[in-house]
């Protein structure tokens, strides 16, 4: 025998007639559904009523239910049993053989219908056995419904709190974006009018002066650093608060090599910017050395001043 037919099944049979009765109790002990088949397995109710109010006393396993009862008849009373106990199996019991009405017992929420008349204590057995497995499954089938609802509640809320997260970042990632914007417009306008304001001031303070300078300087070395003063003023004014490639390549650059890169892209010759920095052309030619190895200029075909140009700044 398997497991369920092993175990003790207590049934509550509501029916109005003893001889019906006598016949299940017979049945139930036959089929082993009870302790060694004894007749205590059985319970007896006669009305809609009493079934009720004994099954919600005594919850047996399973409900044998007449549809002819005194207080109830037809499908009704299956909806009344349900309505009173939603978990209870019930087995319907009817008079006649009628397909239909199995059926609607079936939709109602029974797990299995026997006719009465037409079945002994193998169909007894073997339907009351099947409405526990049955409800057994119902239940399972529910709990895993009620997991899987309770899991897709809890998604849905998870969304929704990722959702508004997202928004409020978002939100948030736009408001410093609109304070970056007003703080770089304001760095720029800042920017230009510092340029403007320095450029100005070089023409006002600084050029006269170096045009006075230049008209009285009558050495040819004094001359050439004026113009090579004058041109990186120049050069620094233009270039005011600007980071771009050309200062940071300088960066690596020692300062004696940056006077000589910065006469380098004025034009001017080894020769001149020797005199310039009172050093010999040979120092001048071992820094120029230098200069093209930190600006990665490593072929000889590429010329030092035309890369010094195209810098920007």
């Amino acid at each position: 025998m398997s497991e369920t037919s092993q175990q003790t099944v207590s049934i509550l049979a509501v029916e109005d007639d003893p001889g019906d009765f006598g016949l299940i109790q017979a049945y139930a002990r036959l089929a082993e559904l009870g302790i060694n088949g004894g007749k205590g397995s059985v319970t007896w109710a006669k009305t809609l009523a009493e079934g009720v109010a004994a099954a919600q006393s005594n919850k047996p396993d399973v409900v044998l239910l007449d549809l002819s009862l005194p207080d109830s008849t037809g499908i009704a009373t299956v909806h009344a049993m349900r309505a009173a106990l939603p978990d209870m199996p019930i087995v319907v019991l009817t008079g006649h053989d009628n397909h239909t009405l199995a059926a609607a017992a079936l939709q109602a929420g029974a797990q299995d219908y026997l006719v009465k008349g037409q079945f002994a204590q193998d169909a007894l057995g073997r339907a009351v056995r099947h409405a526990l497995v049955r409800h057994t499954l119902e239940l399972r089938l529910k709990e895993s419904e009620k997991i899987l609802l309770d899991s897709r509640n809890h998604l849905k809320e998870q969304v929704g709190k990722m959702t508004l997260q997202m928004k409020e970042l978002r939100d948030e990632f736009e408001d410093v974006n609109t304070t970056l914007r007003v703080l770089l417009d304001n760095r720029n306008k800042d920017k230009s009018a510092a340029q403007d304001a320095l450029a100005r001031e070089m023409s006002q303070e600084v050029a006269p002066f170096l045009l006075k300078l230049k008209k009285s300087v009558r050495d040819h070395k004094q001359a050439r650093l004026l113009d090579v003063i004058e041109n990186n003023l120049q050069q620094l004014a233009s270039a005011y608060g600007n980071t771009n490639a050309c200062t940071l390549l300088f960066w690596q650059l020692t300062p004696v090599e940056i006077q000589v890169a910065s006469m380098i892209k004025q034009g001017l010759s080894t020769k001149d910017i020797a005199t310039a920095l009172s050093l010999s052309p040979e120092t001048i030619n071992v820094h120029r050395k230098h200069i093209r190895k930190k600006l990665g200029l490593s072929s000889k075909a590429d010329n030092l001043r035309s890369h010094l140009t195209s810098l920007p700044g």
